[in-house]
């Protein structure tokens, strides 16, 4: 009769690799979770450098449209051909509440 006998040498080559093969996991898992992180904080800067760039332009384009509009002037406008409209209004007479609305031509 043949017996079946535990060969703890091929039982410990098994635990060893296991585990070696769960710390190399642990180390790949590691190594992504710092380069993620990094990823991410570098994007985070460079999103956050551009918002601020957006913000400047928009706030030299804001500058440049005010002084625009400061140079339009009555006189100006009548030059390019606008004409100041004079508007009528009629009034609709309401329950304690006299509201008016403006008819332009």
């Amino acid at each position: 009769m043949i017996t079946k006998t535990l060969d703890f040498n091929n039982i410990e080559r098994k635990i060893f690799w296991i585990l070696a093969g769960l710390v190399a996991v642990t180390i790949g898992l590691y190594l992504y979770s710092v380069l993620a992180l990094t990823v991410a904080g570098v994007e985070r800067d460079r999103l956050s450098r551009a918002a601020h760039d957006l913000a400047t332009d928009a706030g030299d384009f804001e500058a440049e449209y005010l002084a625009q509009s400061n140079s339009i002037t009555l006189a100006y406008a009548e030059e390019l051909g606008f004409h100041e409209v004079n508007a009528k209004f009629a009034g609709v007479l309401s329950v304690g509440n006299a509201e008016k609305f403006s008819l332009a031509r």
